[in-house]
């Protein structure tokens, strides 16, 4: 390489670093211009913003209670309903073979217990015929035994006056005595044993037949334990209220807003079938966080702005309820607010994005600055004080409500007109 091209090289590397460190130096002695803001009194205003939703004040899910084929559906998306208007039927069959057959079982077991009743009444009325011919052969039989003995006993005392009490054929006649004795006394003890056993046996036979007619009855008749209502009675009722289940009814005078099943498809018990809402009469709910919720409270007012409507279309509302407890939402507990509407318009519908902005608190004429002037030192809070002569003083200084766009009250340490120093 020739020596002039060297040469060149190296002055060009000395003129690049001669004018970076110029650079630096004059760089070095610009100063940042220093950002200040005079103290004044305003208007300070705290806002807590979030989003709701239009709500309808009453909103129902309809589902039936039973699980059936949709046989009918009486009412579409959008139509105006009013308290005890039929809205959708189940397919009616499955219910009315349940009817018949809960009769039918009812019939049935009635029938069976009627039998059971008349066989037991039968069974005790031919046990206490038996029973009293078997007594009355025990008493027929102690009646001739007593007439044996009384027979054998005129003859022994004939014999003994004839031929005296030591003579054989008296003796002979007094041991026919001692037989007819001992029989006449076990013809007794029989008697009065088949009489005891008599009495249980009757006593149990006509238990059997007392229980076999309370059965009975109790498919027949009211009884407290089911509330005046016979077992048939009460299976028809149940049948019919399964009935009246089929029909699904509207609870309350709104519009149809959603469809969620078509005729044929099975309805599904507890499965909302149709929503119901009153959407002439619209409020405002929304979920606010705790941070916020506890700031808030029933009778503030509130700007309102619909995502589908107009922005410059604003609707005063105002808190009217907040919920006692907490809804934890996504790990969050919030708090469920409603709104009041003042003015609704016709287009409100419900379900509708509202962006909310609540009037926490606002003070007039109190000095502010901008958040952005406070320094936190230990707790306490300054601002750089700039003097006439352009020096800055650190003051300490109280603030008071923070407003949402970032000013904060000033309640002691600066006068009306001094400057501040916001950054640097």
């Amino acid at each position: 390489m020739k020596t002039w091209i060297k040469w060149a090289i190296t002055a060009i590397l000395l003129l690049s670093i001669a004018g970076f460190i110029g650079w630096r130096v004059v760089a070095g002695n610009i100063k940042t211009p220093v950002r200040t803001v005079s103290v004044r009194a305003q208007t300070i205003t705290k806002d807590i913003a979030f989003t709701g939703a239009v709500t309808a004040q009453k909103s129902a899910d309809l589902a039936f209670e039973l699980t059936g084929s949709i046989q009918a559906l009486y009412a579409n998306v959008g139509d105006s309903v009013v308290q005890g208007q039929k809205l959708a039927l189940l397919n009616p069959e499955s219910v009315s073979l349940e009817l018949a057959k809960a009769q039918a079982d009812a019939a049935s077991s009635t029938s069976i217990q009627l039998v059971t009743w008349q066989n037991a009444t039968e069974d005790a009325k031919n046990l206490k015929a038996e029973n009293a011919r078997s007594l009355e052969e025990k008493r027929q039989a102690v009646r001739n035994a007593k007439k044996a003995l009384d027979q054998s006993t005129e003859v022994f005392n004939a014999k003994a006056d004839e031929s005296g009490e030591d003579a054989s054929a008296t003796k002979t006649t007094y041991s026919t005595v001692v037989a007819n004795q001992n029989a006449y006394d076990a013809a007794k003890k029989s008697l009065e044993t088949g009489l005891v056993s008599v009495q249980k046996s009757n006593a149990a036979a006509q238990k059997t037949a007392d229980i076999a007619y309370a059965q009975y009855i109790s498919t027949t008749q009211a009884s407290i334990s089911n509330s005046g209502l016979s077992s048939l009675e009460a299976l028809e009722q149940l049948a019919r209220v399964k009935a009246a289940k089929s029909v699904l009814r509207a609870p309350f005078d709104g519009v149809i807003t959603k469809k969620s099943s078509e005729i044929g498809e099975l309805a599904t018990a507890g499965a909302s079938v149709l929503t119901i809402e009153t959407v002439s009469n619209l409020h405002l709910t929304a979920d606010v966080p705790e941070t916020d919720a506890l700031s808030l409270a029933a009778g503030m007012s509130a700007d309102t702005t619909l995502d589908a409507l107009p922005s410059q279309d604003r609707i005063t509302t105002s808190i009217v309820a907040i919920d006692p407890a907490a809804t934890v939402i996504q790990g969050v507990p919030t708090f469920k607010i409603t709104l009041s509407l003042a003015n609704t318009p016709s287009t409100l519908r419900p379900g509708l994005t509202a962006n909310i902005v609540v009037h926490v608190a606002k003070k007039e004429n109190v000095l502010g600055i901008p958040r952005r002037a406070i320094i936190t030192k230990n707790g306490e809070e300054y601002v750089r004080v700039q003097k006439a002569d352009t020096s800055e003083e650190e003051r300490k200084v109280t603030t008071g409500l923070g407003g949402s766009d970032g000013t904060v009250e000033i309640t002691s340490g600066l006068v009306e007109g001094e400057i501040v120093v916001t950054s640097k």
